[in-house]
């Protein structure tokens, strides 16, 4: 049994979540989708899974992995398997799900933004120990604009209304990118100035925030990273093979 993590790109992959659930026993098996690895048919040997941001848009239907991974997710989640998306995986899971993902009307959201708890998520076991708001690090053009029917958000922040929701018992979405390193944020800088520049920031900028705000985020999303493994994705249930009967 596995995690299937689905990477869409060389600049960004499921990272310090992924070491979390790697250290407490699980073992992940990473498909690199814009590398031609195919999405698997089916749900057999697999006990969650977590989609990665990436750069493509997840209302193009040409991207030949798109439907696929829709499909996949939509079966994940009726059976009550854990499902994770980040930044662009979730918007592809809200729009598996019935919701719908547009351009953000207010441009890029790149940088430190403050992400907001609402009472909802204030109340989520999986937020437990996160601060109410915090800085989180966004790097996004495209949002969820309408979160799938029966979905509850969780967060938002002043440009993006829907930056964390949950549906169902595992299913969770994440605007924010929660698993970025120092150095995943020196390369999207380097890889994009433009966008940074298009977002309101200069690189000393974003460097002097990372500088002042990335220990406090690192120790909330690491809190994130541990609830996930304990309550999301807990190794031991997985290992006695009843993942699919937990409640969360």
């Amino acid at each position: 049994m596995a995690i299937l993590v689905f990477e869409h790109s060389d600049s960004t992959g499921s990272e310090r979540l992924g070491e979390v659930l790697r250290d407490v026993g699980h073992r992940l098996d990473v498909l690199r989708l814009h590398d031609g690895d195919a999405v698997p048919p089916d749900l057999d040997d697999v006990d969650g899974i977590i989609s990665c941001g990436g750069p493509q848009a997840a209302y193009d239907d040409s991207v030949e992995w798109l439907a696929p991974q829709m499909n996949l997710m939509r079966q994940a989640h009726a059976i009550q398997m854990p499902v994770v998306g980040i930044c662009l995986g979730n918007q592809i899971l809200a729009r598996a799900l019935g919701g719908k993902v547009e351009k953000m009307p207010g441009g890029i959201e790149f940088g430190w933004h403050d992400v907001k708890l609402n009472p909802s998520g204030r109340e989520d076991s999986l937020h437990a120990g996160i601060a109410w708001n915090a800085s989180m690090f966004q790097h996004h053009r495209d949002h969820v604009s309408q979160l799938p029917p029966g979905a509850r958000l969780l967060a938002s922040s002043t440009k993006c209304k829907v930056q964390t929701w949950t549906m169902g018992l595992r299913t969770f979405g994440f605007q924010y990118h929660p698993e970025v390193t120092v150095d995943t944020i020196e390369r999207w800088m380097d890889e994009e100035p433009e966008a940074l520049s298009e977002a309101g920031f200069t690189m000393d900028q974003v460097r002097r925030d990372t500088q002042k705000l990335f220990s406090a985020f690192e120790r909330m999303t690491q809190r994130l990273f541990e609830n996930i493994s304990l309550l999301l994705m807990p190794v031991d249930r997985r290992y006695a093979g009843i993942t699919k009967d937990l409640h969360y």
